[in-house]
């Protein structure tokens, strides 16, 4: 190890160096070059007046030279020299300075720019002072001057030092201009830092020229590595002049680092502010999200050039307040969802799919009843102020939610209000309520009625009043009277006893237009609400209403009699919402209405405070939550109803608050729009909860609205443990009890049961085969001591779902490689049980030993390249030592005999030499010994498979053993056998399962594959042992079945391809091109093949008579042809026969006999001597049965 460090240390420090020379050779190729130049430039012999009359002083083409100028660019270079060579520009110089000053160049073209420079300063005199002008027009020397082109800024500020680093400008001059230039851009520069990339560029490219600095890192290298040549022969300026330079510079820097410092508090106060608003409202408002984002965006690039800048001015970069780490779980909101059917929702919002049909599935009354039903009922409603209420409510529930956020804050040490706390819970004061200070005087009493304690307040405190007028804005603001009567209630809860009940009064002298039959009607009708039992009852009462009832004055008395319920039928309240939704599209004057006066109610019943009227109370928050869930009543008018009832949660305040949680705290609590405040405000419950002192009836309650709203699971989450809620089928949940319950409880020798259970599922369905594989390849799910009875359902399975044990044992390979490569201790025990599932699947015959062994040498062969450890198996793990003594303790005693006992001794031998080159390794010593656990366990297992089998003392002995076997073996060995063995291993190394172990501990040179090969070990080997006759009786059935496999393959007849020959195929054989010699003794033949839907393709060619082919071909047509021959004479005596006895029983049935004609007879007495064999289609003899034709 030391050495590998030592030679990157060398590694990097002869990187170093080769870029510290690289450095000092750029330097120093471009300082004499330089010189080089300005040494011309400064001793310039201008020529004389007669030189000049011999050019060219033409107006057109010193004009066209100009114009040249004006877009120069690198590809003109040989153009631009050509032309000054002929032109006499004395009168243009000015002209031509102005163009090259003004000509909006790149980075690439300052070489040809100063190139046309150096031909102007050495012809002409008066350019130096001409450049000087034409720069003093363009550049922004004064303060307040505008930079329009930053672009073009950018080349200036490269070709002006340029000019005055090759002399081609008068010095004291330029430079002074140049100061300018850059102290104004500097100046300029303090707010949006626009310029910034321009001055870094030019710290880029003349720091030290200008200030003498190298960058950062190559200032460390020139320090830390000095060389010969000598920086200060380039610098072509006064260190006075370089201290003044930097100073300004550095003074710039200072200004950007601490913009840079600021805006950095400014991010990290934008982040407080977020998190504060998810805190108290639960979500941040998207423009404030985007005002985030752009400002992240522009801190970015800010600290980029900053970054730039510090290190081309070898300055240190500031230290920047961190991100604050914020626990995320806090603030995460999860939403599940589920399959109900072919639809898919919000799982948590309903119970089944029933309920959710009751709440969504509404009949449509403008798709069904006709126009003219409801135009009337639309026209009375003026404009829905829905919207703008739910704003107003919304805006009153953040800040209150925001000022008791506040209040928590100041009141850290602050007793409870309604119950006074020890010191060290000062923490769980309620949020909602105002803190107290001594001086109040307090009242604590308890009621006989609730039993619980209550506290009464008779002094406001300061706290209480700054919450109270942050508030009251919201509710002045208010664009309903009505909620700002409801939102009174948050911080007023006094007493209104001379109040009356608010009620729905309808005036019944208006209905004087409407007959008596339409009141008879309209009040059998509102008889009838009473009978409704169903929804489909409501869906036809709501019908029924909107169209024999739809005036606006029955429209009332709808409102007052769902109103005026019964209090003690709760069992309406979801019937007659489901009503109101149906007709709210038709009739929304009935809804708002209904919300209304609800809100009346409400705001009557909770500041009154009375002790009677309970059902009444929970009569009108369950009808309140009844409308929510139809999307009457708006979500947030809900929230801030549960938000009074929490800040006066005593007496009937707390079995109002549950039994709104009971009716509609899970649809709040699911739905994306309310989740966030409805958690804040179930936290809110909790507290008041531990801080009050209930009985057993008002716990129970509480516990029941809370965990009616959030799951035991998603508590758990409010606990910061993230947990994730899995939906799962029927179907899935019945499969995981039989592998996580009933397999853990059954005894893993009789599971016959449990086998011909999992054999009744549908395993042709697809969802159910990978969910049943999925347990089935995951035995670390089960108890350690189940994985056997898991095999057993694996082989009762095998036999019937053959795909479902190849996948099993797939996964349980792939899984094993995986931790193989990966390497990570928390998977110690899932790794464990994995090898002892594949052991006990070839204790039941689902995989072979050779899956065993390939397993046993990639555990001790894996990760390993010369003998050298990895990081695949550091010498300081010993998990595979244990996973090879697991998989070698289940299935280990089943080798032990054959080619299975010779394998195993193998990898023993191995195995030996593995462990003792971990024993002896380095990283264990006296302080840190070698674990005994790891000694008895190897002992024991190899005292298990082999008696005489011992663990040596050290690893020199473990290794001559080791080679020792490997001698024996070689010696035993066919080399031919051994050469095949070796190339068929290497043509199988393709699938590249075993890449590291064949590289692996080469000092091994034991090779499976001799193992495997019983014909390449003599017969010595091992002696025989003794046949008895059990074994004859199996070798001699054995014999007969493998027999007549053999005849049964040999008698099956391989079918034949028969076509005809094409004609053009025989024309072309007939007529050969090159026809044969006489005495050729060879047959043409030609091969035709096909392939797909494509054309025959035939191939010619002439083999000897004296082949196999040809001699075979020849006696298979003389025999097909004799066989012709005698079918067809066979044939024709039958006929022949067939006819002569038709002719014989014709005469004898005649009753007169009739001469035989001279043609019966001659067609009797024999075949005509014309009557030959037909000829082959083919004209040459018969056609094989094969492709191979002879032609």
């Amino acid at each position: 190890m030391a050495n590998i460090q030592t030679a990157l240390v060398s590694t990097d420090d002869a990187e170093e160096r080769k870029k510290m020379d690289e450095y000092e050779e750029s330097l120093k190729s471009l300082a004499e070059t330089r010189a080089r130049q300005r040494k011309l430039n400064l001793s310039v012999q201008y020529p004389e007046e007669d030189f000049y009359s011999t050019l060219d002083s033409k107006l057109k083409s010193c004009t066209g030279y100009i114009k040249k100028l004006k877009i120069l660019t690198e590809s003109q270079r040989d153009i631009l020299d050509k032309d000054f060579q002929g032109l006499n520009l004395t009168r243009y110089v000015s002209e031509a300075t102005q163009a090259l000053a003004e000509a909006k160049l790149k980075l690439s073209d300052v070489p040809i720019a100063l190139e046309v420079c150096t031909l102007f300063h050495r012809r002409y005199p008066d350019f130096a002072s001409a450049m000087m002008e034409s720069w003093r027009k363009v550049l922004p020397l004064h303060k307040g001057d505008i930079v329009s082109n930053p672009s073009k800024l950018r080349v200036d500020l490269r070709l002006l030092p340029e000019q005055i680093a090759m002399g081609l400008l008068p010095t004291k001059p330029s430079v002074q201009l140049l100061c300018s230039l850059l102290q104004v851009l500097l100046e300029s520069d303090k707010e949006d830092r626009a310029l910034m990339p321009l001055l870094t560029g030019f710290a880029k490219a003349y720091g030290f020229e200008f200030m003498g600095i190298h960058p950062k890192k190559l200032r460390m290298l020139v320090n830390e590595y000095p060389g010969t040549f000598d920086f200060s022969s380039v610098n072509l300026f006064s260190a006075d002049f370089q201290n003044s330079m930097r100073n300004i510079f550095v003074k710039y820097y200072a200004g950007v680092t601490k913009q840079l410092e600021s805006e950095n508090q400014r991010l990290r106060d934008l982040e407080k502010a977020h998190r504060r608003l998810l805190d108290s409202r639960g979500d941040v408002p998207q423009e404030k999200v985007d005002k985030y984002e752009i400002h992240v965006a522009a801190f970015n690039k800010l600290k980029t050039a900053v970054l730039s800048l510090a290190d081309y001015l070898d300055q240190e970069m500031p230290e920047l307040a961190p991100k604050e780490e914020v626990d995320d779980n806090k603030t995460t909101i999860e939403l599940l969802t589920v399959e109900f059917g072919d639809r898919a929702g919000l799982a948590p919002i309903w119970n089944d799919e029933d309920e959710r049909d009751f709440y969504e599935i509404l009949p449509d009354l403008k798709a069904t009843m006709p126009s003219m039903a409801y135009k009337d009922s639309l026209k009375d409603v003026e404009t829905s102020a829905t919207a703008s209420i739910s704003e107003d409510a919304l805006s009153i529930l953040d800040a209150a939610i925001e000022a008791d956020s506040a209040q928590l804050l100041l009141a850290g040490t602050a007793t409870n209000l309604d119950e006074p706390s020890e010191p060290s819970s000062a923490n769980l004061v309620s949020p909602s309520r105002p803190e107290e200070t001594a001086s109040d005087q307090t009242l604590i009493k308890r009621t006989a009625e609730s039993g619980h304690v209550t506290r009464v307040t008779t002094a406001a405190t300061p706290v209480k009043k700054s919450i109270t007028q942050q508030k009251r804005p919201y509710i002045k603001n208010s664009k309903s009277k009505g909620l700002a009567d409801l939102l009174d209630t948050v911080w007023e809860g006094d007493e209104c006893d001379g109040e009356d009940e608010p009620a729905v009064l309808v005036d019944d002298e208006q209905d004087t237009s409407t007959s008596a039959l339409l009141r008879q009607i309209l009040d059998t009708f509102i008889l009838g609400l009473s009978k409704v039992t169903s929804k489909e009852g409501a869906d036809k009462m709501a019908i029924d209403f909107c169209t024999n009832l739809n005036r606006r004055h029955y429209r009332k008395k709808l409102v007052q009699a769902f109103y005026n319920v019964p209090r003690t039928r709760a069992d309406l309240l979801p019937l007659y919402s489901r009503i109101v939704a149906v007709l709210n599209p038709v009739m929304p004057d009935v809804g708002g209405d209904l919300c209304e006066a609800l809100r009346r109610q409400f705001r009557w019943l909770v500041r009154r405070q009375d002790p009677l009227r309970l059902e009444s109370k929970i009569r009108n928050v369950r009808f309140m939550a009844e409308l929510t869930k139809f999307g009457i009543f708006s979500k947030a008018e809900c929230l801030l109803c549960l938000k009074i009832l929490l800040n006066n949660f005593k007496h009937h305040a707390v079995e109002m608050a549950c039994c709104l949680l009971e009716s509609g705290g899970r649809f709040l609590y699911w739905s994306p729009d309310s989740h966030s405040r409805m958690k804040i405000l179930l936290e809110e419950l909790l507290r008041r909860k531990s801080l009050r002192l209930f009985d057993a009836r008002m716990d129970s309650m509480i516990e029941n609205a809370y965990f009616s709203c959030s799951t035991p699971e998603t508590a758990a989450r409010r606990t910061g443990q993230n947990m994730t809620i899995k939906i799962r089928t029927p179907m899935q949940m019945f499969i995981r009890k039989i592998f996580l319950d009933d397999l853990n409880r059954t005894d893993p020798s009789d599971v016959t049961c449990l086998t011909s259970l999992i054999r009744r599922l549908p395993w042709d369905d697809p969802e159910v085969f990978e969910y049943g594989l999925k347990y089935l390849s995951s035995a670390w799910r089960i108890n350690y001591a189940s994985i056997s009875a898991l095999a057993n359902v694996l082989a009762g399975l095998a036999n019937y779902q053959d795909d479902l044990a190849v996948r099993v044992v797939d996964n349980v390979l792939d899984d094993i490689r995986v931790q193989l490569e990966l390497n990570n201790s928390k998977f110690n025990q899932r790794r464990l049980a994995m090898v002892r599932y594949l052991g006990e699947m070839y204790n039941y015959r689902i995989v072979d030993s050779s899956v065993i062994f390939n397993t046993l040498f990639s555990l001790i062969l894996f990760g390993w390249i010369a003998d050298v450890p990895t990081m695949l198996d550091p010498p300081s793990h010993l998990l595979r030592i244990r996973l090879v003594c697991a998989l070698l303790n289940t299935c280990g005693e089943y080798f032990s005999h054959g080619t299975a006992r010779r394998r195993l001794d193998s990898f023993l031998a191995l195995f030996r030499r593995y462990f003792w080159m971990k024993r002896e390794n380095v990283v264990w010593s006296d302080h840190c010994p070698f674990p005994m656990t790891i000694v008895h366990l190897v002992e024991d297992t190899m005292g298990k498979l082999r008696r005489d089998f011992s663990l040596l003392k050290n690893l020199e002995e473990a290794e001559a053993a080791l080679k020792k076997i490997n001698d024996k073996m070689l010696e035993k060995v066919n080399m031919d056998s051994f050469n095949a063995a070796l190339k068929k291993e290497e043509e199988s190394a393709d699938t590249g399962d075993n890449t590291s172990e064949s590289s692996s501990l080469s000092g091994s040179l034991l090779d499976l594959s001799l193992l495997d090969n019983e014909q390449a070990v003599t017969d010595d080997i091992r002696s025989k042992p003794e046949i008895n006759s059990d074994d004859l009786d199996f070798m001699a059935t054995l014999e007969k079945l493998t027999s007549e496999s053999y005849q049964t393959q040999a008698q099956a007849k391989v079918p034949q391809f028969k076509t005809a020959i094409p004609s053009i195929v025989k024309e072309q054989l007939q007529n050969p091109v090159h026809p044969r010699e006489s005495n050729d003794s060879t047959v043409r033949v030609g091969l035709m093949t096909k392939k797909g839907q494509k054309q025959h393709l035939i191939k010619f060619m002439d083999l000897p008579e004296d082949t196999e082919y040809v001699s075979h071909w020849k006696a298979t047509e003389e025999t097909e042809k004799r066989e012709r021959s005698e079918m067809m004479r066979l044939t024709l005596n039958m006929s022949h026969r067939q006819e002569r006895e038709e002719f014989e029983d014709l005469v004898s049935t005649s009753t007169r006999s009739l001469p035989a004609p001279r043609q019966e007879a001659m067609r009797f007495g024999g075949p005509p001597k014309s009557n030959k064999l037909p000829p082959n289609r083919n004209g040459d003899g018969p056609v094989k049965g094969t492709a191979v034709h002879r032609l």
